[in-house]
């Protein structure tokens, strides 16, 4: 039995000579992987499975099952990283039992930085016991005074270290909120003064942070580029009033690391990929799942890193409490179920999400433009998009850099996207954030030729005639495009724009014919 296009070759364990098919053992199995779609009995489908092929692990129909049950499970493996705490716990228990070594290491590497403590140990002791054979980038030197640790290079490092998990390595309070440059807040009542909050009840409503019951908010999935779904979840008006005082008054008075260029005032896309024209070649790399992968648990210490407190990192609604930092967190994040406050993240939709995970890459970010230094590269980040280059492309050995990069990743809580990596060489078109960057920063040929050939049309035929031909093609090309012929101005209002801010010599007179065709000025974005 081969495995299917969503499951690797290597995950299909060899059959022994003597192997047979059990069809009612096959049906059992498939009736059974058929209730993953059931989110509540994903834990005791999961341990069902596993106690049905230990009965068979002796028999010559065990290959053939486990084979097929592994396909099933790995075709659920991305919604199984995110289920309930239990059913994490319980895919951890049956890798262990019927997965080959590499889906095991697979697995446990990236539930290694789970928000759940119990997941984690689950994890630990899973990856004590496998003894998997594989090389990982050291967790570094204790940072107790006196200790000595050894730097093994093995899968102890995707662990994470009990230094740097405790909440409790901030300094908090008054100095330390001055010192950062934060509004001072020392309780819940100054809180909610500042964030313009009505009453503990209010406080209480917008800390439910889900669309269930209720809560504040409204989910909704559109269609990603590379297919899929990505789901909005988008506060309603009061919400995102008070998240936008929290980027106001506090997040935007941290500066990001200078190698961020997305959200952050006074950078672009043209400042991100500015750094890289001209390169002999270009490594990208993609972060999958980047404001799910930021928890609750993370976005709590990085408010404690700025000096606010947390208590017992629970949150609540009396006025007297001093436990901010887990409250900031909660106003920040959701969670499809509340009883699961844990497992919140950052949401799509919220205007705090972004700056809130440029501050939390910045670890990331330092190490990564460290990593590119030493090797006399460049490294910028735009969001989940990582960009690396190098003015000579001899000597780089491209292979061990992106090993460097994946596990500095995965220590730092993130997981790479292995399908979305590039290199790209001069003697190819280089883009950076969709800017051509060989010998000079340059919007690609094809986007100029199109607001050209479209403003011709519009001038020819008229602006109502090419508007509904718009309209059609991008039908066409854009799957769900729900857009109307009122869309069309404001589209070419924007590329217009665009054009103007990355090649003011190409743009200028487009951008003219533009506000000559629909009339007032067009303003210059960032």
């Amino acid at each position: 039995m081969s495995a299917s296009k969503s499951a690797p070759e290597w995950l299909v364990l060899p059959l022994p000579a003597n192997a047979t098919t059990d069809s009612k053992l096959l049906s059992s199995i498939e009736q059974r992987c058929k209730l993953f779609s059931d989110a509540k009995k994903l834990d005791k489908t999961l341990n069902e499975l596993r106690t049905e092929l230990d009965k068979v692990r002796a028999l010559a129909s065990y290959e053939p099952a486990v084979n097929r049950a592994n396909e099933l499970v790995w075709e659920q493996l991305e919604s199984l990283f995110y289920a309930t705490d239990t059913a994490k716990i319980a895919l951890v228990n049956y890798a262990r039992a019927h997965m080959p070594e590499r889906a095991q290491a697979r697995i446990l590497r990236r539930l290694a930085k789970d928000p759940n403590m119990e997941v984690r140990r689950q994890v630990v002791r899973a990856i004590q016991k496998a003894k998997i054979q594989e090389v990982a980038l050291p967790l570094g030197p204790s940072k107790k005074k006196g200790a000595k640790k050894e730097a093994n290079w093995d899968t102890s490092g995707w662990t994470l270290s009990s230094e740097d998990t405790k909440v409790t390595r901030h300094k908090t309070g008054k100095r330390v909120q001055e010192r950062v440059g934060v509004p001072v807040i020392l309780n819940l009542e100054q809180l909610r003064k500042l964030l313009n909050i009505k009453s503990p009840n209010q406080l209480g409503y917008f800390l439910l942070a889900t669309d269930a019951k209720g809560g504040p908010y409204k989910t909704k999935t559109i269609p990603k580029r590379s297919g899929g779904e990505r789901k909005i979840c988008e506060p309603n008006k009061q919400l995102k009033w008070v998240q936008r005082q929290i980027l106001k008054h506090i997040l935007s008075q941290v500066p990001p690391h200078p190698a961020a260029h997305g959200f952050v005032n006074g950078r672009s896309t043209v400042s991100n990929a500015t750094p890289h024209v001209g390169a002999e070649i270009i490594v990208k790399f993609d972060l999958k799942d980047f404001f799910p992968t930021v928890h609750y648990f993370r976005v709590m210490g990085l408010f404690a890193s700025l000096g606010y407190h947390f208590g017992n990192c629970m949150f609540g609604t009396s006025d007297e409490s001093n436990q901010i930092a887990p409250v900031l967190a909660r106003l920040c994040c959701y969670t499809p179920d509340p009883k699961q406050w844990g497992s919140a993240t950052l949401p799509q939709g919220a205007p705090t999400s972004p700056a809130i995970s440029n501050l939390v890459c910045r670890r990331l970010d330092a190490r990564l433009a460290g990593l590119a230094e030493a090797n006399k590269g460049t490294y910028t980040r735009y969001a989940d998009d990582l960009t690396f280059s190098f003015p000579e492309a001899e000597g780089m050995n491209l292979g061990r850099f992106r090993w460097w990069v994946d596990q500095v990743c995965q220590q730092e809580g993130f997981v790479v996207n292995q399908e979305k990596f590039r290199v790209i060489r001069d003697s190819q078109r280089q883009m950076v954030t969709g800017i051509v960057v060989n010998d000079a920063v340059r919007v690609p040929r094809e986007l100029r030729r199109e607001l050209r050939a479209i403003l011709h049309n519009c001038e020819t035929h008229g602006v109502d005639a090419e508007a509904k031909k718009w309209v059609q093609q991008m039908k066409k090309k854009k799957e769900g495009f729900t857009g109307t012929v009122k869309n069309f101005a404001p589209y070419i209002r924007g590329v217009a724009a665009y054009l103007n801010m990355v090649q003011p010599e190409h743009g200028a007179e487009l951008l003219r014919r533009v506000n000559e065709l629909f009339g007032g000025a067009v303003e210059e974005e960032s």
